[in-house]
């Protein structure tokens, strides 16, 4: 079922990543990791949630524009503050599990972003018990990276958290290269305690990762999939 909602606010992430906020008319209660299907006239897409719990119908999505998207397109050339949409969710099941005893490993590139934004925002809210996280984030240069001082902060905010952000096409301070390197070198620090990975992004990424993963001795089981497009 559709229902009406509001685009209340627009934000630049960086120039290809925007941030929209979007409230519904009709409370929309979801949870971290799941996402949501908007339609602009004829047009749907999915996306993930990327914020938690802002009020009962407030939430928030990371939208990357991409050439020849056409809802992309309407989004970034379009639509502006206080336009109408329609949506439909919450949808989807990539979320943590209700008592987390073991390590966890969030992979993602780009707007992969999204759903581990909103669940860092519930555990930080919730106070929520948990070992070892760490959040793998891979883009290409320091421009593109999302939410950067936000990710930092939750090494401040959070016990046992740990942002690995890697660029593939610029030499910085931090990581470079992509994200399969980093899981591989964490999983080869013997340092996780059975973990579980959840992989959000593009489908080249997810399916190396998940190849990767399994040559490594982990089971499917153990491996939670997020793909876009």
């Amino acid at each position: 079922m559709w229902s009406e909602a509001t685009i209340i606010s627009i934000e630049k992430e960086t120039n290809l990543t925007w941030r929209f906020i979007i409230e519904s008319n009709d409370d929309f209660d979801f949870k971290a990791g799941q996402f949501v299907t908007i339609k602009i006239g004829d047009l749907k897409r999915s996306y993930s949630i990327a914020s938690y719990k802002l009020s009962n119908k407030i939430f928030e999505l990371l939208i990357v524009k991409l050439d020849g998207g056409q809802m992309t397109n309407v989004l970034f050339n379009n639509i502006k503050v206080n336009d109408k949409i329609e949506i439909r969710g919450p949808l989807g099941r990539f979320n943590l599990p209700d008592n987390i005893d073991s390590d966890i490993v969030l992979i993602c590139t780009g707007t992969g972003l999204a759903p581990f934004r909103s669940i860092l925002q519930s555990i930080v809210l919730n106070n929520i018990s948990h070992h070892k996280i760490y959040l793998i984030f891979g883009t290409r240069t320091y421009q593109d990276l999302i939410c950067f001082d936000e990710m930092k902060e939750y090494e401040n905010k959070l016990k046992n958290f740990k942002y690995i952000p890697v660029l593939s096409r610029e030499d910085w301070e931090g990581e470079s290269g992509y994200v399969h390197n980093q899981y591989i070198k964490l999983i080869k620090s013997k340092k996780l305690k059975d973990p579980i990975f959840y992989l959000c992004g593009w489908r080249d990424m997810i399916k190396e990762a998940r190849n990767n993963l399994k040559e490594l001795g982990f089971d499917s089981k153990k491996i939670k999939l997020e793909i876009y497009g």
